[in-house]
């Protein structure tokens, strides 16, 4: 068995765009008979943070059903019931907003899967909820197999090294993708992930 620890840095509108090399190969996923993953989100403190997380979900279930036949999460009341767990907590000095912790075997993904985020801050022209829609968004992905992409457009940019912030136009589709995140941006990538990954099994 391997374990992956997928930290994801996303530092919306800062001068560079960073985020840890992620032991997510691409092979890794979730058998087609086990979505939708049972889905324990903490309560934020906040009606309106709470709101932004609960949109994250709804949008990666609409996605994952029209693309895949089926939601990619259920929600459940009680952390023990869950496969995937959301919890809102400091994520040490590593200074990242959300970090996946991620347990493969054979690439099929082990459960539970973790998912941390830190409490969000607003990031100049992006509100607190939109920072935690577009973190908790991002590290749902990755519960799902997804790894960091070069696509400053996407929601699962950025991988390391990979996106040059110098360049204008890469700047600019990198800052508005931040101020407008949108599960839709990962459909392509969640297609051919799982077309490849459900191949044969």
């Amino acid at each position: 068995m391997t374990r992956a620890l997928v930290l994801a840095a996303l530092l919306l509108l800062a001068g560079t765009a960073t985020a840890s090399e992620t032991a997510l190969t691409d092979a890794e996923g979730h058998p087609r008979g086990r979505l939708p993953l049972r889905l324990y989100v903490t309560s934020f403190g906040d009606a309106g943070l709470d709101e932004a997380a609960a949109r994250a979900v709804d949008d990666w279930n609409a996605l994952t059903r029209d693309v895949l036949g089926v939601a990619a999460f259920a929600r459940v009341a009680r952390r023990d019931d869950a496969q995937v767990v959301v919890l809102s907590e400091p994520t040490g000095a590593s200074g990242m907003m959300g970090v996946t912790e991620v347990t493969s075997d054979g690439g099929v993904i082990g459960l539970p899967v973790r998912i941390l985020v830190a409490p969000p801050q607003p990031r100049g022209q992006v509100s607190r909820e939109l920072v935690l829609y577009q973190v908790l968004a991002h590290e749902l992905g990755h519960a799902l197999g997804l790894p960091h992409v070069a696509d400053p457009r996407s929601l699962m940019c950025c991988a390391a090294g990979k996106v040059d912030l110098n360049d204008p136009t890469t700047r600019a589709a990198y800052i508005a993708a931040r101020r407008h995140p949108e599960v839709a941006s990962v459909r392509a990538q969640l297609a051919e992930h799982y077309a490849r990954f459900w191949h044969g099994r």
